[in-house]
């Protein structure tokens, strides 16, 4: 009977969770010791002395973008040909069967023909370590740092460099079924560069500059050979760093719960729901409560593959007077194999911003109104891939992407014509 009650307890959160198809990422990418060690054995086939290595390259963007900076139509875009390389190595040192050492650097150049100020080389690097003793505990550490050119959310319109620090910890206890628990420490620092192209002095150093720590509790079970339900919590505090930013200071709690699918077989990705508070220190200003999600599952049936994903949670907002806007994103898709060597993939991508304090706007006849801002993104992308050597392939694709918003200057459209290289067949 009690058996009987836990199947049916298990099978209800599952088809709720996927009825729900929302998802919280928050900390569910821990993975034990003995699992980890098993991945790198297996993928990391290039040796060299006592170190295992696990090089790979990725082509991405190679095309023609008819609006490189999200420009209004009758600002005339700028459009250029562009590419990115970015070339990927994994080192792992593995003392005995109790000690990881890994180290990940991914060196990236991006690349326009005639927009230099896009033309950058960007680097995220990683060293690590994870430690097994008593034969059940792990701690384990890494720091990250990442320098990037990139669009931080949908309010960017023209890319900005990013630079990203994170001191990360973790200790955990795991049993023989692989079962885990444990909590997670982490310190992040933000910090960006002014955006000073003309008509777009944006200062976002100002705006958001910021530390974030960060305390976590995770727990993973085993339900299935490779799939794991999680459960988890956390506390999250901002602090802005230039004093005409305090006010934007603020903290969140969040607790999560779903299901990890494993990487490989007809049902990938993640699946679980979340909830998230974020409160202003300021009380005058409006914070935000509410679901949270970031979903990516994968379907293979016969000759067809669908994707769903799911993605809903706020982002800190440059604008002058507003803390965050919080955004809903959809999207599906769906490949057909034609044959062993040819697929055709499309994807639809929806989007919804969605600001929770009034602004005040000059509209076009010259009067003053006041809003709540609220942007619609959509993109359609067609494209096929053919197959080179085993689940490598060449692609090529279309995007039509479009920005509708109730504040009429930020009405914007671009397309983007090129192929990639995916090592997902």
């Amino acid at each position: 009977m009690r058996k009987s009650f836990y199947v049916f307890f298990l099978l209800s959160m599952f088809f709720l969770l996927l009825f729900l198809i929302s998802i919280s990422s928050y900390g569910q990418s821990y993975q034990s010791f003995k699992f980890e060690l098993d991945q790198i054995v297996k993928k990391a086939k290039l040796r060299l002395g006592p170190f295992r290595i696990l090089p790979t390259v990725n082509f991405k963007n190679i095309g023609y973008d008819n609006n490189v900076y999200y420009q209004r139509e009758e600002d005339n875009p700028a459009s250029d040909f562009t590419g990115t390389v970015s070339p990927e190595i994994k080192l792992y040192f593995l003392f005995r069967n109790y000690l990881i050492l890994s180290f990940m650097e991914n060196p990236e150049y991006v690349y326009y023909f005639e927009q230099k100020r896009e033309r950058r080389w960007n680097n995220t690097l990683s060293p690590a370590f994870k430690f097994l003793f008593l034969n059940r505990f792990v701690i384990s550490g890494n720091y990250s740092y990442s320098n990037r050119r990139r669009r931080a959310s949908s309010e960017f319109d023209v890319r900005a460099n990013e630079r990203i620090k994170k001191y990360n910890s973790r200790l955990f206890y795991e049993t023989a079924r692989s079962t885990s628990f444990g909590f997670s420490w982490s310190v992040r620092t933000i910090m960006y560069e002014d955006i000073t192209l003309p008509g777009e002095e944006i200062y976002l150093s100002r705006a958001l500059n910021r530390k974030e720590k960060n305390g976590n509790f995770e727990f993973y079970y085993r339900i299935f050979s490779e799939s794991f339900f999680f459960i988890g919590g956390g506390y999250t505090e901002y602090k802005f760093e230039h004093v005409q930013s305090s006010w934007r200071d603020s903290s969140s709690y969040k607790v999560y719960s779903g299901i990890r699918f494993p990487h490989l077989g007809r049902v990938r990705g993640t699946l679980s729901l979340g909830y998230k508070k974020l409160i202003p220190k300021i009380e005058e200003k409006k914070g935000f409560s509410g679901f949270v999600g970031n979903t990516g599952l994968n379907f293979r049936l016969a000759r067809f593959g669908f994707r769903l994903n799911y993605n809903r949670d706020v982002h800190f907002s440059y604008w002058t007077n507003i803390i965050f806007f919080n955004e809903d994103r959809y999207s599906a898709g769906i490949s057909f194999y034609l044959t062993k060597f040819l697929r055709i993939d499309y994807n639809f991508n929806y989007g919804e911003a969605k600001y929770p304090e009034p602004m005040m706007l000059r509209m076009p006849d010259g009067r003053y109104e006041q809003i709540k801002r609220r942007d619609i993104h959509r993109a359609h992308i067609v494209g096929f891939v053919f197959r080179i050597i085993r689940n490598t392939g060449i692609g090529l694709m279309v995007n039509f992407w479009k920005r509708e918003s109730n504040y009429y200057w930020e009405n914007r459209e671009r397309m983007f014509v090129g192929g990639y290289i995916t090592y997902e067949f």
